[in-house]
């Protein structure tokens, strides 16, 4: 993967966030299928796992991290992957 021609490293759980996102682009996909599907060895995984895995992907993404553009929040429901 690569942001303004440069190479960015992702970990697995960034991969696997970044892809399952990318399988649905422009639709929420709810905390807890990102969860399951990322954690599937972890029972009930908790939600910070996920926000930190976000959060991170944002860093390494987003142009402003703090006002994301491609990694979008649903409060309450999920994250989605913008096709704007």
């Amino acid at each position: 993967m690569t942001r303004d021609g440069d190479a960015v490293h992702l970990t697995r759980k960034e991969n696997d966030v970044l892809a399952m996102l990318a399988r649905s682009p422009g639709r929420v996909v709810t905390h807890r299928a990102l969860l399951t599907a990322v954690w599937p060895d972890v029972t009930d995984p908790p939600m910070e796992y996920l926000r930190i895995v976000v959060r991170n992907l944002r860093q390494k993404l987003e142009t402003d991290p703090s006002r994301p553009t491609l990694l979008r929040n649903e409060t309450g429901i999920g994250y989605r992957l913008s096709t704007d």
